[in-house]
């Protein structure tokens, strides 16, 4: 049963990853105000860090919480650039984006911890 929710949980996790970055997609084709390129960046970072954790709920939970950092570094980096002024929306809509898309890599970094959190207990027990 336990196995089960572990797996419930990295699905879960799996799917708000995926969802978050086909979000972060779409919104950069859509809005396209000259600072798509460093979003994009974002993802790229997400599938490396992926990657690089071996897709174990772990290293994807850690890897998740680091992409949330960058989102809001990003964010604030964007809103508190000078030609920030001149875009539609100025300030608030980066920060607006960059809260919005931190939420949803927190939450899958919650739900990667849960599996691994699981499958180390699981494997203390057995």
């Amino acid at each position: 049963m336990s196995a089960l929710r572990e797996i419930g949980a990295y699905r879960a996790g799996i799917a708000v990853v995926t969802l978050t970055s086909l979000l972060t997609l779409w919104t950069t084709i859509v809005r396209d105000d000259g600072t798509g390129i460093s979003w994009l960046l974002v993802i790229m970072a997400a599938g490396v860090a992926a990657f690089a954790a071996g897709f174990r709920p772990a290293g994807m939970a850690r890897a998740a919480l680091g992409i949330a950092v960058m989102q809001v570094s990003l964010g604030i980096a964007i809103s508190t650039a000078p030609s920030s002024g001149a875009l539609p929306g100025g300030l608030l809509k980066p920060l607006l984006f960059s809260g919005a898309f931190t939420i949803l890599w927190l939450l899958s970094a919650a739900l990667f911890r849960a599996a691994a959190t699981k499958s180390s207990v699981e494997a203390l027990v057995h």
